[in-house]
């Protein structure tokens, strides 16, 4: 999967990239954020996009920094106030920020950059260790409605699209989301 993942991923910013650049970007210095903990889905994005700038010759150096928090928040809040105008600075990011800027009322915005590329998806999928009773989704519904706090959901920040998962999958199967039982982590890695 992480091989697929950095084959299309770098394959899509050559040709972003590659598209419009002028001869002088063999010579780039590119910085890329990923504003997570390392090992999550965006930590992998930006160092497939390194990987790709690198060995196809668009950029000669490319730095990833991980900024973890808040579901992005603390890593956009840093890009929008330190990269102004720079136009070597990247930041990845998803659908997570989304919801975590509005629970943490950011005073940054996605109005505040530029979405240059989409060059992944975002799937959801509940899964559990091999040793749980739980089996099937049925098996979760019913261990839901029985007593949902007795179902610990972990995922990426409070706010993003696992949290919304949960809620949105107690709510479907009738258990109260308000009381969906979440612990967040600050990057995918984490969460696994």
């Amino acid at each position: 999967m992480k091989s697929l993942c950095a084959r299309l991923c770098g394959a899509a910013v050559a040709l972003i990239v590659l598209a419009g650049a002028p001869a002088s970007a063999q010579q780039l210095e590119l910085k890329v954020m990923a504003p997570a903990a390392p090992g999550g889905g965006w930590d992998q994005t930006a160092r497939a996009m390194q990987q790709a700038f690198v060995a196809s010759g668009v950029a000669r150096s490319v730095q990833v920094t991980n900024v973890a928090g808040a579901g992005g928040t603390v890593g956009i809040a840093q890009f929008v106030n330190g990269a102004k105008g720079d136009g070597n600075q990247l930041m990845v990011n998803g659908f997570v920020m989304v919801g975590a800027l509005a629970m943490n009322k950011s005073p940054v915005t996605l109005e505040q950059v530029t979405p240059i590329a989409r060059l992944t998806e975002e799937i959801q999928v509940i899964v559990v260790p091999a040793n749980s009773p739980i089996k099937t989704a049925q098996d979760l519904a019913a261990a839901l409605k029985a007593d949902i706090a007795k179902v610990t959901f972990a995922g990426g920040s409070a706010g993003g699209v696992d949290h919304v998962m949960a809620a949105l999958f107690a709510g479907t199967v009738g258990a109260d989301a308000k009381k969906v039982n979440y612990i967040p982590f600050s990057g995918g890695g984490e969460s696994l």
